[in-house]
């Protein structure tokens, strides 16, 4: 088995594991982003995943320098590590006879973890989907002119939204999963919907700062709505709205669809890394 010179902790406690990632958290807010948002959202309402596991990997001063994330059903989700500590899980875990449907988040350590886990369980694995980080450095500008105008989504819209956002994570992960209620999200003023000629046609979201990062993610256009540009002002509003409460945006975009990468390069976003998503099959 690799020795890293990280040793790793299991964590199975939220609140724990905000505690335990709160340095590594604070000191790479962008990569630590979906780690901070799901542990943000099992403290508030614990039965949002069933059986979610955090590995923290410290160094010999005891620092912590890696994060391991597993929500089921989704992937193992690698925010930071390094190879050699990623290929040292892979070994662990199957070692204890774990199962996993894949694995996702930065690149090369994902890919290291991927190779490990398939040389020692003798599962197949193909890349899923390739990702793209952006981040946005200056005011979103759309280039472009888009009927209709901003709001935020209120607890009337509730229905419409979780609609959007269940059909927008069928359009992502597939079927078979229900997404939690953006409820929360809605009270919060972090859900935006675009409307024109009095109707909503789209919408986007923001998670929950954590050190100073918030995610731009959910963006919905029905696709009887498409081709008019709805996607593109309500991620322009939305984001330009959290930057004036002081937060910076990011976002993951598939890198398959050159169409909404072009999108978000036109508004400001620029491309920062790179992150994939591996899937295993038996």
């Amino acid at each position: 088995m690799p020795s890293p010179a990280t040793t790793l902790t299991l964590v199975t406690d939220a609140a724990e594991a905000k505690a335990g990632l709160a340095g590594l958290i604070e000191s790479d807010p962008a990569a630590l982003s979906v780690v901070a948002s799901v542990i943000d959202g099992l403290v508030a309402d614990p039965t949002r995943y069933t059986g979610p596991r955090w590995w923290l990997g410290s160094d010999r001063a005891g620092e912590v320098v890696a994060a391991f994330m597993h929500t089921p059903p989704h992937p193992l989700h690698v925010a930071v590590a390094t190879e050699q500590t990623a290929r040292a899980l892979a070994a662990r875990l199957a070692a204890d006879g774990d199962t996993l449907p894949g694995v996702g988040g930065m690149r090369r350590p994902a890919e290291a973890f991927a190779d490990e886990w398939v040389g020692r369980t003798g599962v197949g694995s193909r890349v899923s989907m390739e990702i793209g980080s952006f981040d946005l450095p200056v005011a979103p500008h759309v280039p472009f002119e888009v009927s209709g105008r901003h709001r935020r989504a209120t607890s009337g819209d509730r229905e419409l939204v979780d609609g959007w956002n269940r059909a927008f994570v069928e359009a992502i992960e597939g079927g078979g999963r229900t997404p939690p209620s953006l409820a929360q999200a809605v009270a919060d003023g972090r859900v935006a919907l675009w409307e024109d000629e009095g109707r909503p046609v789209s919408m986007a979201y923001a998670s929950p700062a954590n050190g100073g990062i918030t995610r731009i993610s959910g963006v919905w256009t029905p696709p009887e709505l498409r081709g008019h540009g709805y996607a593109s002002g309500v991620v322009a509003a939305l984001s330009r709205e959290r930057q004036d409460l002081g937060d910076r945006c990011m976002l993951y975009t598939d890198l398959a669809n050159p169409t909404s990468n072009a999108i978000y390069v036109a508004m400001g976003y620029r491309r920062v890394g790179d992150a994939v998503h591996i899937a295993f099959s038996a």
